[in-house]
């Protein structure tokens, strides 16, 4: 049995047919001021996280995360019955706790029904608690509302004895705008996954997961200089910038170089790359020096170095 987490539109018609099927069993509980779903047309919208489980090829599950300011709606959380008792609400709900903490959004708050009883049970599971009314929502019969913290992901180690399948392809995305623009290129382009398993064997290679069992949403590799910490191939996934992960992985490379006992974090970037360049200053970084490749008779890469 293969069981998949992936974001995918809910217009595809096997996945309306699960929304259709959620809204049709909603409507027999309650009356229709009472049903909050959102159609699929407010799914499509661009504050809305949409995913679907998929059970060998099947969808068989929904769910969507509503990005709100300070926190984010749990909404659309269905299983159809016949495939229920898989691990696809499980899997689902997971995903929407990983993927509010990736985006810095402190708190998971939902609207569901009394007569939900399986819901709820799920959400308790979950560490979901009943608070009060939120948002636009009333305190009415017909609604529970339930809340749950969400802490940021924690960095994780990579051993070596992990697929690096997924770190390189990160790091493809992440520098592939990079082609073109940097002389000379990046040596990404020699990278191979031995060389990512030397560096999980020899130095530390660290990676943020957007949930169990997914590819890495952010990565860097740290190498201990003596006197520096080295922060090298850091890269954050286009799909999930803007949410607070190079800043996370940064302040973890901070940690690391104090648990080492060493007294800075030392990086470089191309000398083409000026915003790059703006945002390790935002970050603490400053200038130190600019150097060339072998063979280039002016400066290719700039030096930043940030003290613990």
């Amino acid at each position: 049995m293969q069981l998949d987490i992936v974001s995918e539109s809910p217009r595809q018609p096997e996945v309306t047919a699960l929304l259709q099927a959620s809204h049709a069993y909603l409507q027999s509980l309650y009356d229709p001021e009472d049903n909050h779903f959102l159609s699929v047309d407010a799914l499509c919208a661009a504050d809305i996280l949409f995913f679907v489980a998929r059970l060998d090829g099947t969808a068989v599950g929904t769910a969507a995360l509503a990005l709100r300011d300070g926190y984010a709606e749990v909404k659309s959380m269905y299983v159809d019955p016949a495939s229920r008792g898989r691990g696809a609400a499980k899997a689902l709900m997971e995903r929407l706790i990983g993927e509010a903490g990736l985006r810095g959004l402190p708190m998971l708050k939902l609207e569901t029904g009394p007569k939900n009883i399986d819901a709820i049970a799920l959400y308790a599971r979950h560490g979901f608690e009943v608070c009060g009314a939120f948002g636009a929502y009333h305190a009415v019969p017909a609604s529970v509302f339930m809340e749950r913290a969400v802490s940021m992901p924690a960095p994780r180690r990579v051993l070596p004895t992990e697929d690096m399948s997924g770190v390189l392809g990160l790091l493809h995305q992440a520098f592939a705008y990079m082609d073109g623009v940097i002389d000379p290129p990046s040596s990404l382009h020699r990278m191979a996954l031995h060389d990512l398993k030397r560096d999980a064997e020899g130095n530390e290679l660290w990676v943020i997961d957007a949930g169990p069992g997914s590819t890495p949403v952010a990565c860097m590799i740290l190498t201990d200089k003596g006197n520096t910490l080295y922060l090298g191939k850091m890269a954050v996934a286009d799909s999930h910038r803007g949410q607070g992960l190079g800043r996370l992985m940064i302040a973890h490379a901070a940690a690391r170089a104090q648990a080492l006992g060493v007294p800075s974090i030392t990086l470089q970037t191309r000398v083409e790359l000026e915003a790059n360049h703006e945002t390790f200053r935002r970050f603490g970084f400053e200038e130190i020096g600019r150097t060339a490749h072998e063979g280039y008779d002016r400066p290719t890469s700039v030096t930043f170095r940030m003290g613990v």
